[in-house]
C-alpha cells in the first residue's frame, strides 16, 4: 500500500512551519531590563524614601508574578515592603512586611 500526499496538504504544512515563530530564549540585555523594569515599579510603589531592593524571587510561569522586598537603608529602620509584581500588567502591588529581611541585590 503505498501512502499518497496530496499537494494541497502538503502545501499547507509547509506554509503553518514557515509562519510558525521560532523559540527563542531571552538574551541577558532582556533580563537586565526586566529586572530594571521590575526593580523602578517597586522602588516607586513602595514609596520609602532610601530604598534597597533585595534580588527578585522569580517563580513559575504560570504563577506570573515576581516578589521583591524594598527595605529602608536609613540606620536603625525596620520599614519594609514586600512587592509582587505582575508580569502581564507590568504593575507592583506593596504591602507591609516590617519583620522580613532579605539580602541586597548585587552592584
Amino acid at each position: 500500500m503505498r501512502l499518497s500526499i496530496s499537494p494541497l496538504v502538503m502545501g499547507l504544512a509547509v506554509v503553518v512551519l514557515w509562519a510558525a515563530p521560532p523559540a527563542l530564549a531571552s538574551s541577558d540585555d532582556a533580563w537586565a531590563e526586566f529586572d530594571s523594569r521590575v526593580t523602578k515599579a517597586c522602588v516607586q510603589a513602595s514609596g520609602i524614601r532610601n530604598p534597597r531592593p533585595s534580588t527578585i524571587v522569580g517563580f513559575d510561569d504560570r504563577v506570573g508574578m515576581v516578589a521583591m522586598l524594598v527595605s529602608d537603608r536609613k540606620r536603625g529602620s525596620t520599614l519594609s515592603k514586600l512587592c509582587l509584581y505582575d508580569k502581564k500588567t507590568r504593575k507592583a502591588f506593596v504591602d507591609d512586611a516590617e519583620t522580613w529581611s532579605a539580602p541586597p541585590q548585587a552592584r
